[in-house]
């Protein structure tokens, strides 16, 4: 779901990038389109995502870098996969209390041979060579990014900013985050919360997600 408010430059990224099973989420489209109506205005772009594609993800993160009057962004209750790369955009990057960000390596769904499967985890390793390009570019000098994707690792607010993901933390939110049926380790209360409420977000095959 991508909304946007006219008066305040906020524009709303809920739901899974470039959208999946069960949701339209939202596409690179949709936030140039949404840039565009806001004008010379500076954006607010506030998140709840699991993330989803790769390559939407980097290009909404390119697409809001390069907005002329600036954007902040501001994580409402979680910035998963290729969510957490669009957080990135922002010259400030707000961090709800109790939000949380996810980093982890790229994935995909494939079918093939033994050669098509080895092709296939060549290119996987070239995702992650751009996601360590992109967060490098925030989180301190010698952090091993890499090692940080394998583990799929979790954030909280307050690790986001010390991580230098975030830049500062914003009042609490009431937006239940996003769980997405990719996730390797979520958090056992953010697990059991998309249970109790039944939902579970379902990645399309073939889209590399992160």
């Amino acid at each position: 779901m991508l909304n946007v408010n006219n008066k305040t430059g906020e524009i709303f990224l809920y739901g899974v990038v470039g959208g999946g099973m069960f949701d339209d989420g939202f596409t690179d489209g949709d936030v140039g389109a949404a840039l565009k109506e806001l004008g010379k205005k500076r954006a607010t772009v506030r998140i709840n995502s699991p993330g989803g594609s790769a390559d939407m993800g980097i290009a909404i993160y390119n697409v809001l870098k390069e907005h002329e009057s600036g954007v902040d962004t501001v994580v409402d209750s979680l910035a998963a996969s290729a969510a957490s790369v669009i957080a990135l955009a922002g010259e400030n990057r707000r961090s709800a209390i109790g939000s949380r960000w996810m980093l982890h390596q790229a994935l995909t769904f494939d079918i093939g041979n033994a050669d098509q499967l080895r092709k296939t985890a060549d290119v996987l390793d070239k995702y992650d060579e751009s996601l360590v390009e992109i967060y490098s570019q925030y989180m301190p000098t010698g952090t091993d990014v890499m090692a940080i994707l394998k583990a799929e690792t979790w954030y909280t607010t307050d690790d986001a900013i010390k991580a230098g993901l975030a830049t500062e933390s914003a009042p609490k939110t009431e937006q239940k985050a996003k769980l997405a049926s990719w996730f390797k380790n979520p958090p056992a209360a953010m697990l059991q919360e998309a249970n109790d409420s039944g939902f579970r977000y379902v990645a399309k095959a073939r889209l590399a997600r992160f």
